[in-house]
Formats: C-alpha cells, structure tokens, sequence
C-alpha cells in the first residue's frame, strides 16, 4: 500500500513537474519566434516553392552601378547590391563578368576576388594575353542568397615592387557594361497575413517598376475609385522612388498578386461581400502561389473606411483577415507638412531624415555621400545667399595629408571644397575646430538660391591624400563621417511660386501635395471611365503618395457636373475626347482645344506682361495678339496641359487628355517612368511612345504672398530706367524745398 502511495506521489510530482516546465516553455516562444520569423526569409524549405520559374537578368544599372566599373591600384574594390522578393527564392544564379585589364597585372602576383555576403564566392586568375574581351561565367551559391544581398568585386594587383601601388595606375581592370547577374527565380508559398503587408502585393525589396492589378465590379462607382485611390496612394508610400502602375480588371482575376475591391452585394470575380467593413488576404484561385488583398465593404461608407483602416493602421494589422467596426477619421493635415518632405518652419538635422550608417565612408577612395531630402518647389529663395548648412564631420588627418578635402555639391553641381587639415582659428571663417569637441569640424555653406526643383540630393565627397612613406603606401585605415547634428534650413523663406508648372506636379505632385492627403483636390473622371482611364487615377494617386509619404486620404472623385458642388478645389482631369465633357466646356481656357477634328494649339499671349518679371523670363518689346495654330491629322495625340481653373482664381488644373482612350496608356508611362518624367516641362505636353515635346502657352498666376520689402526690390530692380526717374525726381523735390531756404541762408551770410 505504502508502495502504491509513494509511487503515485511520485508520478504526480512528475506530472506537475512537467506541467511548470511547458508552461514555461510556452511563456518563452515569444522571442524564439521573432527569431525564426527573422531568418525564415534566408532559410526556404524545398517544400515551399511551388509554380513555375522566372528568369531574371539584371545589368550593372539595376546593380547599383551607373557605368561601367574600372577598378585601379593594388586593392581596388566595387560594392554592388541586388535584393531577392520574400515571395520567390533563388534556385541558381550566375554572374557573367566582361573584363578587360591591364598588361602589368600577371597571373603570378594578381586575380580578382568575387565575394557574396562576405563570403568568397571565386578567385579569377588574370593571365597575360588576354586582358581584353575576357569573360567569365562564375556561379553563385544560391544557398549564401538572402533578401538582400551584396556583390563585392575585389581587384588584389601587385606591381611586384617592394610594396604594392595602392593608386598605380598601371594595375587597372575593366568591367563592362554587358556584365550581367542572371537568376532563375522560383515562386514560393507564403502564409496569408496582413502584418506582411504591403508584400507580398509590394515588396520593398524590388528596385524596378512595380505592377498590381486592382480588380473591380464591371461599372466601379465613384465611391469605389475613391477607396481604391486611398489604396493605391498608399502603395505608393511603401514604393518609395520606385514607381507602381495598377493594370485594371474588370469581374475578373488576373494569375499574380492582386487587389480587389467589393462594394456591396455585386460578386466581383466570383467573391461577394461579407457584411460590414473588412479587409483579408486569401489565395488566387487562378494560382496557388499567388494572394489576393481584398477591401470589403457592405456601403460604400463601409468601403471607404476599410481601405482607410488599410491606409491608416496597416502597423497594427495581423491574421488573414480584420472587421473594420469603428470610422477611422484621420486628423487634418497642415499645408506643407507632408512626412517626406523636410520641414520648413525650423532648421532641421540631418539626422531626422538620413540613416546614420549612409554618413559613414572609409577607405582611399570612398563612395560618395548622397543626401535625398524633398522640398516644397514653392520656396521663395530669390536674390539672398540660399539656404545655410551647418556641415559638421569628422575625418581621420595625418599631418603629410595636405590635401586631403571635402567637396560639396547639390544634384552634381559643385558648391564648395573645405580642406580637411586646414585649421581655422577664427569663428567667421569657413572650417573652424571646435572647442568643446576637437575631432567635430565646422563648416558654413549656402545652397545656391536657383536649387530648389523639390527632390534634391547632397553629395559629400571626401579624398584622401596619397603619399609615399618610402616605398610604401600608408595602410588604407582613413575614415570620414558627417555628423548627425548638421543642420539645413529653410525657415526665413516666404513661399511662393509662379503657375502653372508641370514640372512640379510630375517631380513632386505640387501643388496638390500642398496638403499631403489631398484634402482641397478632386479628380474629376468621366460618368462611364475605361480601364485606361481609372489606371491612370490610379497612377497619378500612387504618385502623389509617393511624393509626400502620406496616403491621399482626403481626395474626392467627381464627374464634370458634380463640379458646380465644390468649386474652390484644384483639379485633376482625366479623360479623352469621347467621355470628358470639359473638354468642350473649358474651350476658352484650354491651351488646346478640339473641335470637329481640328485642333487649335493656342500661341501664348504677349500682351499678357507681367507687372514685376517674377520668373526672370525675357519679354518680347512687341507684343503680339493671341491666336491659335490649327491642326489636323490621323496621328493620336495625348497630352497633359496645366492651366489656372476656370471656376476660381488661384486654383490649379491640370488636365491629362488623349485623342483615344487607348492612349491614356502613353501618359500612365510617362508619369511612372523617372527617367521620362524629369521631361514633363512648362503647361503644354505632347506625349509620345518614347519622347516629349513641351511649351509655355498658358497666362501666368502666382500661389503664396510675398513681404512688402520683397516686392519692392524686385519691382526695383527690374525697372533700373525707372529707378533713374524716381531718383532724379526725388533730387528735384529736395532741391526745390532747399532752395528757398538756401537763399535766405546765403543772403544773411551776404549783409553780415
């Protein structure tokens, strides 16, 4: 009995024992979790990857590099980068290299090192007789491939001398432009979870032009196009500079990834609308490996506040699917406080919107420093010295190192150079050393008045100084960092700007992103909008979102009769010729008008003068009346026209037209394209397949106020005759009070 008894306690005891330690164990996965969560994108079961393999090619551009790569010295290196979706894993990779190098290299003493992830991926050896026209195919470890990945190209040269030429210009190596990384992709299934998102929709990993399909019922009403330009502006946050075309479907599921809007009881595409708000994520039923983010909405109210939920709380989001029960009402923004943009009512450190590891650079010849900020274009920094920087940095000095320096420049146009072993004692001077913290350097620097385009980038470049010790170089140990608390400042600026100005809305989507969630714009669309027609809404909200870091939360969609509603508003029109009704009623302020097949170009009107030359333009001393230029033909024509809105004074428009539905296209590529984009000039635009013609046809009007003092100077200064005039009447004035009393003067001076 007392057996039993013992034996029982003691399995109890076991048992209670073994329930403290699982429950421990449970209390722990917390952290495992994160852990396993952080490394499952760099470890893939086979089992994972499912569907058919892509081939992907990418040049030295899409590597990080902008030309070819010429390699010099005795250890000369190029860091170059690609990145991998979390929805697809690397089955085999092979890196081509076109080389060409130098006679002085032999096989003997020199060969090139390719390394991935800090991991010796091959030595090439580098024999004579053939340095030029050389290729090498060398394969990659697809098991050494992460998410992001990193390429170093490591040139080891000696000169068989007594010490190798760190800057020998003998000791050279080529790779050429035709040099390509080639991966053959495989899709894998993902987990459907909102928490991933924006990926697998997005992914943040991709450097090249995104596309996702949006799907709606066959007759999307306006409410419905407002919800999806919520989603796609915040698509466009989370692209960043890359750029996002959304391809419509209509009651039906393109094979990818795609985004699918239910307002509510039409099925669209075979799935219907639960009740309420919600948002899910599910599996493409056309393909397994691909997910489907749908915004739900009983009313459209219900709709709109799913994909406000999405835009707005997406940090706060998990499981596959969420009921959006409460409004969520986002707060009012303040003009000019856009997230991306820097801030313009105080100096701002360089630290509040630039990583600190992209301020540090070592080596002999390190990289350059590039500072992205964006600006409202609207800052009024005519005839002063420009925005001040207070440039604070570190670099390593060796007292041989006499020139050594730091050279600035702002969007590849050179400001200044500050030597970097220069000691300046006086605070007044340009580099001075401070004196709580010696190895803190000082420099004051203007930013050219004529620099602000609204996206800008500061380039610091640091050189070291080479000399020979002996015979030997000294060892490549130099460092050199811009500190975090450098400050740029763009506060004792007035805003203003001269309209209208395609550049601004293409570069930064100004002045609708005045307000970043677009709250005092509305996009006028057709009653009956093609496919065309919504992707480009689409586009044009995806740019606006990536312009100011903030979804367009505010917007409103309307058609041309809904306009007498809200006039006081700046206008996005889309349309063509056959379903945009304001291309009629806005003749007489259009630069263009089509009329019966003919279409009249108007000449810009130089009667119109200007009172003070605000935008330093040259005026013709014979003026001409308006006319118009005619035109006819079979050839399509697209264009984006800016213009100040009929309906009030002060507001903006800027019309996006095509002659045919089917070339709304052009403009949706013009708009995503960066390189084509910088095109986009003046009011008038003329878009082509691959080229674009622009003109200044529009009268000119002026958003923001300028201080008296301002107006005075440059009303001063671009009228010297008048000048001349005044000055020589004032003289007059005076003359004539003094005269008086000047006689009576000289007279006394006369009796005595």
């Amino acid at each position: 009995m007392c057996s039993k008894i013992r034996y029982r306690f003691t399995a109890l005891m076991v048992l209670v024992g073994a329930l403290w330690c699982s429950s421990f164990a449970l209390a722990q996965p917390v952290a495992k979790s994160e852990s396993k969560a952080q490394t499952a994108e760099a470890k893939i079961e086979p089992a994972a990857i499912v569907g058919q393999t892509r081939f992907v090619s990418l040049n030295l551009k899409q590597l990080g590099s902008w030309s070819a790569i010429k390699l010099v010295g005795a250890d000369a290196s190029r860091l170059l980068s690609f990145s991998v979706r979390s929805d697809e894993v690397v089955v085999a990779a092979k890196l081509t290299l076109a080389l060409d190098y130098s006679p002085a290299l032999t096989a003997e003493n020199n060969h090139l090192k390719v390394s991935l992830n800090d991991k010796v991926t091959s030595i090439e050896a580098l024999p004579q007789g053939k340095g030029l026209g050389s290729v090498r195919e060398i394969p990659l470890n697809v098991q050494a491939i992460r998410g992001y990945n990193e390429l170093n190209i490591n040139l080891i040269g000696n000169d068989a001398g007594a010490c190798s030429g760190v800057l020998n210009p003998s000791l050279w190596l080529s790779i050429g432009e035709s040099t390509r990384l080639e991966l053959t992709l495989a899709p894998r299934s993902l987990v459907p979870d909102l928490k991933f998102l924006p990926a697998p929709f997005l992914d943040r990993r991709e450097t090249s032009m995104a596309k996702l399909p949006f799907v709606f019922s066959a007759n999307p009403t306006q409410a419905t196009l407002k919800a999806a330009g919520v989603v796609a502006s915040w698509f466009g946050v989370h692209a960043g500079t890359r750029s996002v075309q959304f391809p419509v479907y209509l009651n039906e599921l393109p094979r990818g990834h795609a985004v699918v809007f239910l307002n509510g009881q039409e099925p669209v595409a075979g799935f219907k609308s639960v009740p309420g708000a919600g948002i899910s994520v599910q599996p493409n039923p056309n393909n397994p490996s691909a997910q489907l983010l749908i915004i739900n909405g009983t009313s459209e109210a219900d709709l709109l506040r799913a994909a406000r939920a999405l835009a707005l709380l997406q940090g706060t989001l998990s499981g596959d699917s969420l009921a959006v029960l409460d409004a969520v009402e986002p707060v009012p923004r303040k003009p000019y406080d856009a997230p991306a943009w820097l801030r313009t009512d105080r100096p701002m450190k360089f630290g509040e919107f630039t990583k600190l590891e992209e301020l540090r650079v070592q080596g002999l010849s390190p990289e350059v420093i590039r500072i992205n900020y964006r600006l409202p274009p609207d800052i009024f920094t005519w005839r002063s010295n420009g925005a001040p920087i207070q440039l604070k940095y570190r670099a390593t000095r060796f007292p041989s190192h006499k020139y050594s320096g730091l050279s600035v420049s702002l969007n590849n146009d050179f400001i200044d150079s500050i030597a970097l072993n220069e000691v300046k004692e006086k605070p007044d001077q340009v580099a001075s050393v401070q004196a709580s913290n010696a190895s803190v350097r000082n420099a004051l620097l203007y930013l050219p008045p004529y620099s602000v385009v609204g996206k800008d980038q500061l380039q610091l470049a640091f050189s070291f100084d080479a000399i020979k010790l002996g015979e030997c170089l000294p060892p490549n140990n130099l460092k050199a960092s811009i500190d975090a608390e450098s400050t740029i400042d763009f506060s004792a600026f007035p805003k203003y700007a001269a309209l209208p100005n395609l550049a601004y809305f293409s570069q930064i989507g100004y002045p609708f992103t005045r307000l970043a969630d677009l709250s005092e714009t509305s996009v006028v669309m057709p009653e009956r909008p093609s496919i065309e027609e919504i992707g480009l809404y689409l586009a044009v909200l995806g740019r606006m979102g990536e312009a100011t870091g903030y979804p367009a939360v505010r917007h409103q969609v309307i058609s041309a009769s809904d306009l007498v509603k809200t006039p006081d508003r700046d206008l996005i029109v889309i349309g063509s010729s056959q379903n945009q009704r304001l291309l009629a009623d806005w003749s007489q302020a259009l630069p263009l008008v089509v009329d019966g097949g003919v279409r009249r170009i108007r000449e810009p009107n130089a009667n119109a003068r200007p009172f003070y030359n605000w935008e330093q333009q040259e005026i013709d001393p014979k003026p001409k009346d308006s006319s118009t230029i005619n035109l006819s033909g079979s050839t399509s024509l697209a264009t984006v026209m800016g213009f100040q809105s009929p309906l009030t004074l002060g507001r903006s428009v800027v019309f996006l037209y095509a002659d045919k539905v089917a070339d709304i296209k052009k403009i949706t590529d013009l708009l995503t394209d960066p390189t084509r984009a910088v095109d986009i000039q003046g009011d008038f635009v003329v878009v082509n397949e691959a080229t674009t013609q622009h003109a200044k046809l529009s009268d000119t009007y002026y958003l923001g106020t300028l201080p008296w003092h301002n107006k005075a100077r440059w009303f001063l200064t671009d009228n010297p005759i008048l000048v001349a005039f005044i000055g020589l009447l004032i003289a007059l004035l005076i003359a004539i009070a003094l005269y008086r009393p000047l006689k009576l003067l000289t007279q006394k001076i006369v009796k005595r």
